[in-house]
């Protein structure tokens, strides 16, 4: 398989894909829609005739991405038990009750008859695309952008402004990702340069220890924009795969870290703290452990400008004490 993705059961994977090209016809940025754009990604390039008015969106990044522009998807990704009853994660309220939740088998690849049914001009492709015959599939369905880097899940900001470009909307894009990074440059406290951070799950039934060690990872970048790093044992760690190590239980000195954001995935803090020597790690000493919850995880794991905003809402008690401390 090209990609391994833990999907909405699991840590969700991704990494920082290289930049991609999306362009028009001319050289100057689109600034209204109904012009051909055309869209570089994993699978190849895709063109886009006109402004598409019937997208499905297939991952949770895609479909805050569109609510965000003011778009209202056909059909999105369900989160399924782990959302709302209506599959959506908290910040995603802005979803049209229009819109249709695809089956659960979207979390693992994309319904196509049923996305077929729904007649869409654009289909928005995520880690369900595993292959490229997966994506001569599901392209032959409609025009379809597939995942934007070659591994993982793409960076929102990317995402974002190749939505810009195909609906004609670049100003109202460069203006999503420069009012994020405002707000993410605001919680940056000055005590924060040179602190570390991990994020992790403890997978409580297979005994599994997840953690991201990739600092180029995706998941690494709100990180890095505050001003932290990853541990650098943890980035030495050998073995990692798309970005993640997974280690036993024994392992909780790869949780090193001033900072620690970890979800307890089928178990509870209680289980955290049974781990030998998980009581003593820094980040529960010092103030700066984040246990959370699976939308939480995901807001971190598949980040959005929308998720980011929940994401930081929920860790500043643990940022300020780590900046204080």
């Amino acid at each position: 398989m090209r990609r391994v993705v833990l999907s909405a059961v699991a840590l969700v994977l991704f990494a920082v894909p290289s930049l991609v090209a999306c362009s028009s016809d001319t050289d100057e940025p689109a600034t209204a829609g109904g012009e051909t754009v055309t869209v570089e990604h994993s699978y190849g390039t895709t063109t886009i005739e006109g402004t598409p008015e019937r997208i499905v969106a297939t991952s949770s990044q895609w479909l805050d991405a569109l609510v965000e522009l003011g778009v209202q998807p056909v059909a999105y990704y369900s989160a399924g038990s782990y959302g709302d009853d209506r599959g959506l994660y908290p910040w995603q309220t802005g979803v049209s009750p229009d819109a249709v939740a695809l089956s659960p088998t979207a979390e693992t690849s994309v319904p196509v008859e049923e996305v077929a049914a729904l007649e869409p001009d654009l289909i928005l492709g995520a880690w369900q695309i595993a292959s490229q015959n997966d994506y001569d599939t599901i392209s032959a369905v409609a025009p379809t952008i597939g995942p934007l880097g070659d591994t993982g899940v793409d960076r929102w900001d990317e995402q974002v402004r190749v939505l810009g470009e195909v609906l004609g909307r670049t100003d109202d894009a460069e203006r999503i990702i420069a009012d994020r990074n405002a707000e993410i440059e605001e919680a940056a406290l000055p005590g924060l340069e040179g602190r570390t951070a991990a994020l992790s799950q403890y997978v409580t039934n297979e005994q599994q220890v997840v953690v991201v060690a990739d600092p180029d990872d995706g998941a690494a970048a709100l990180f890095t924009q505050l001003g932290m790093t990853l541990p650098p044992a943890l980035v030495a760690e050998g073995g990692a795969s798309q970005g993640r190590v997974v280690l036993g239980p024994e392992r909780v000195d790869a949780l090193v870290a001033d900072l620690l954001i970890i979800l307890p995935r089928g178990g509870t803090e209680q289980d955290l703290m049974a781990l030998p020597g998980f009581d003593r790690l820094p980040a529960v000493t010092g103030g700066g452990l984040a246990v959370v919850d699976f939308p939480t995880v995901v807001a971190f794991n598949t980040p959005s400008s929308l998720s980011i905003g929940y994401a930081l809402d929920v860790i500043r008690p643990q940022l300020e004490a780590v900046a204080n401390a």
